[in-house]
């Protein structure tokens, strides 16, 4: 055999070896997809019947006509697990999201998502306009992808820098272009809480919190829906904080318009 027929041999191996990985992902991510349609229609039917009983005979209980029979002890305690059949209910909704999101595949548009972060911190602003901000967005940020499921990335993200910037006399929340060890990136930082490095990882799973419910509201799903919207745009998300002096959200998309020699880096 001459060694042309070898290389054209083992080529053809190496291509049949590809092509059989590649089926075999495919089945791989059909199997997971059945999986968490499966997961996600016992989660909306199976799981709410019970739920709904104890929400509703726990607020049948908490009426005057009952509720007085109990003594203040009684009573709390059946606040309690009427809040608590609330908040799962609220979790469950939000897993459900999490499940179906993208599921539906991903849109190919232009996006401004410039033009998007304002809208957003300018709904935030209006909810609360007794907070005090100062807020930049780099302008000419576009991307192309699936407006919806980019909008609800950046309102969580924002949502976030939001949030927990509630306590700062002044909150500073940026929006722009940036590098993080030579990678180009977009970025949202603010200068609240922030959070321990080593946690970081955390903040993308769901309902894991770095922050009691009593310091901060949520339930800690929104990073993990952003990261999904992302992956599901073959981008990634990461990022960098320090407890006590904010956070910054790092994200890549693969057809990011960046601006000429990555952008303007915005200060660290």
């Amino acid at each position: 055999m001459t060694s042309t027929a070898q290389d054209r041999q083992a080529l053809h191996a190496i291509d049949s070896g590809l092509e059989r990985r590649a089926h075999d992902s495919t089945l791989q991510l059909e199997a997971m997809a059945r999986e968490l349609d499966a997961f996600g229609a016992s989660l909306s039917h199976d799981l709410r019947a019970p739920l709904r009983s104890i929400e509703g005979f726990s607020r049948l209980l908490l009426e005057p006509a009952y509720a007085g029979q109990l003594d203040p002890t009684g009573q709390d305690y059946l606040q309690r697990i009427h809040r608590a059949s609330l908040r799962l209910a609220q979790m469950m909704d939000e897993l459900l999201q999490l499940v179906r999101l993208a599921r539906g595949g991903v849109q190919s548009e232009r996006v401004d998502l410039s033009r998007m972060a304002r809208d957003i911190l300018a709904g935030l602003q209006a909810a609360t306009p007794a907070r005090r901000a100062e807020t930049a967005v780099e302008p000419d940020i576009a991307v192309t992808g699936d407006s919806r499921l980019l909008r609800l990335a950046l309102e969580n993200l924002l949502g976030n820098a939001w949030k927990f910037t509630c306590r700062n006399e002044v909150a500073a929340i940026s929006f722009g272009r940036t590098a993080d060890d030579g990678l180009p990136a977009i970025c949202v930082r603010d200068n609240g809480v922030g959070f321990e490095q080593k946690y970081a990882d955390k903040l993308f799973h769901a309902f894991q919190r770095l922050h009691s419910e009593a310091e901060f509201e949520g339930i800690g799903i929104g990073l993990a829906k952003a990261q999904r919207v992302l992956h599901a745009h073959g981008g990634r998300i990461w990022a960098h904080g320090q407890r006590g002096s904010g956070a910054t959200f790092y994200f890549t998309l693969p057809a990011m318009a960046m601006a000429a020699a990555t952008g303007t880096e915005l200060d660290q």
